[in-house]
């Protein structure tokens, strides 16, 4: 079932259907998977704020599935529709209509692809900050709802890429169709995320790159360091 909300609540429906609908639209406030920025934790709540994307040379895999919402899942959309001035959901009490509710996953597959693409020539600026700050994260995977017709053409299609699209901004682009027009983040309704962090190491010419994006959230495997800084630090026993 498509992950459109159309049965779920009165009050959305009333909604789409008003004059008011048509001179609102539903902006996801945050950006395309792939972005790089700060995750904020606060009780109950967290966000993501936004510093910069990599430029993409060469389309990045994504992977997309279709998720029943679970009570928690469906109170953050809930909440983000709250939060973007759209009326409150009426709770169905029948729960079995509930269960049928539907959103899409979006996360990351290519993750080599874009290790690449992060430490290439185009993104070096990017790069730098990254370095610089260790509170950067990348922004690994979305939860979002989409309208009827964004929903039937992912549905439908059997790859879907992350790439940079004409305006410059990272998008979602139908399998190999590049004349198809891109899928960009303002028409997402996204209302969860994850996130990624990245290890670093020396290449032989002693400069620093991204070794790998740690997309299961365990510590930075053998030699490689979170904190790039750590890897300019002088061991003991040269200090002697």
């Amino acid at each position: 079932m498509r992950p459109t909300l159309t049965i779920l609540l009165l009050a959305l429906v009333l909604h789409a259907c008003g004059p008011m609908h048509q001179m609102q639209k539903l902006e996801s406030p945050l950006p395309m998977i792939g972005s790089v920025g700060k995750q904020r934790s606060r009780l109950f709540k967290k966000d993501f704020q936004k510093v910069g994307e990599p430029i993409l040379a060469s389309a990045i895999a994504v992977s997309i599935r279709s998720v029943p919402f679970t009570s928690s899942m469906l109170g953050k959309y809930a909440k983000y529709l709250e939060n973007q001035g759209s009326q409150h959901l009426v709770m169905e009490k029948d729960t079995t209509k509930t269960n049928r509710l539907r959103y899409f996953e979006l996360t990351i597959t290519d993750v080599i692809g874009l290790t690449e693409a992060l430490n290439s020539a185009d993104n070096e600026v990017l790069l730098k900050y990254l370095q610089e700050d260790t509170d950067l994260v990348l922004l690994s995977q979305i939860s979002f709802m989409a309208d009827i017709e964004t929903a039937r053409r992912i549905e439908s299609a059997e790859h879907l890429y992350l790439v940079t699209g004409p305006n410059g901004a990272l998008a979602l682009q139908i399998g190999d169709a590049q004349t198809d027009y891109p899928i960009s983040a303002s028409v997402l309704e996204t209302f969860d995320f994850e996130t990624a962090g990245f290890c670093w190491k020396k290449d032989k010419r002693g400069k620093l790159q991204i070794a790998h994006i740690l997309m299961d959230g365990v510590t930075c495997p053998g030699d490689t360091e979170g904190n790039p800084k750590k890897l300019d630090k002088t061991p003991d026993y040269l200090k002697l």
